[in-house]
């Protein structure tokens, strides 16, 4: 093997799959410092009435830009059309299939803890709240999905295979949060069972779209919609509830990602996607089946 090929593989001229990923972190970098410069001085110096706007505006602009630079890599150094992250007819079926799967999942497991007696709603709070959550948790989940998804897992599933990368991805994902507030073994364990849905359904997809919709949902309805703690994160939300029980069945503190509910639930998703999802009805072409 000559010193090239260490980098890029003989057959395809492409830039091999473990090289791509520190190569496009570099890419992204620079963005992610300068929104985060810009998002310390709008909490210095803009009004607080201003605040969430700009927020919005930054969190707009990350995404935006990420996307950009990702398209702009795709296309310059793997030579081919980024359709994990294109926008087409499919795109709104997709982010309907994230949202079933995301807030879907955390309705029905809060219906539980409803009908056994630990989440009694009190009263609500400003629906304003919701608009906040969203500007919070769009670039949140974005952030998290575009670097251990498009960054990590999609490098890994074409290097070390499918299999292997839906067990490292989940395992690496779950590692980053290991430093939440009031982070619990058991929801450790969730993290992990649900980072195997969510690239598991972004194998099925290959859409970017998918992941996001499902993780930002998940999110969104936890914490904003149902004011439960999000990975020891407690926000304020829309509704204003009173929760009691034990650890196991409410995650306490950490909320109900930490909860036997929840693990339980992931499982039950993720067997009915290896079991009911068709590859050949949800994907398009495989990266790399057109050239760009």
């Amino acid at each position: 093997m000559t010193f090239k090929n260490l980098f890029i593989h003989p057959e395809t001229r492409i830039l091999r799959p473990g090289w791509r990923i520190p190569w496009l972190i570099l890419w992204v970098l620079p963005l992610v410092v300068a929104i985060s410069g810009l998002v310390t001085l709008a909490r210095r110096h803009v009004p607080s009435p201003w605040l969430p706007a700009a927020r919005a505006l930054l969190g707009l602009a990350l995404i935006l830009g990420a996307l950009a630079i990702y398209r702009w890599f795709i296309h310059r150094v793997e030579h081919r059309v980024p359709l994990e992250a294109q926008v087409d007819p499919n795109t709104p079926w997709h982010v309907g299939l994230g949202f079933l799967l995301g807030g879907g999942a955390m309705l029905l497991i809060t219906a539980i803890l409803a009908l056994a007696g630990a989440y009694r709603i009190e009263g609500f709070h400003s629906p304003w709240l919701l608009l906040r959550a969203a500007i919070f948790y769009l670039p949140q989940s974005f952030s998290e999905d575009f670097f251990f998804c498009l960054i990590l897992f999609r490098p890994l599933r074409e290097g070390i295979g499918r299999r292997p990368a839906l067990v490292v991805a989940p395992l690496l994902f779950a590692l980053a949060h290991m430093g939440n507030p009031n982070e619990s073994v058991l929801g450790i364990a969730e993290i992990v069972t649900s980072g195997m849905v969510m690239y598991y359904a972004f194998d099925r997809t290959d859409r970017f779209w998918t992941i996001w919709a499902l993780h930002f949902s998940w999110n969104f309805t936890m914490n904003g919609v149902l004011g439960m703690a999000n990975s020891g994160l407690a926000l304020q939300g829309w509704i204003r509830p009173t929760i009691t029980g034990p650890a196991w069945l409410t995650g306490e503190a950490t909320g109900p990602e930490a909860s036997a509910l929840a693990v339980g639930l992931d499982l039950l998703l993720l067997l009915l996607l290896l079991s009911r999802m068709s590859a050949q009805r949800l994907r398009g072409p495989l990266p790399g089946q057109e050239a760009a």
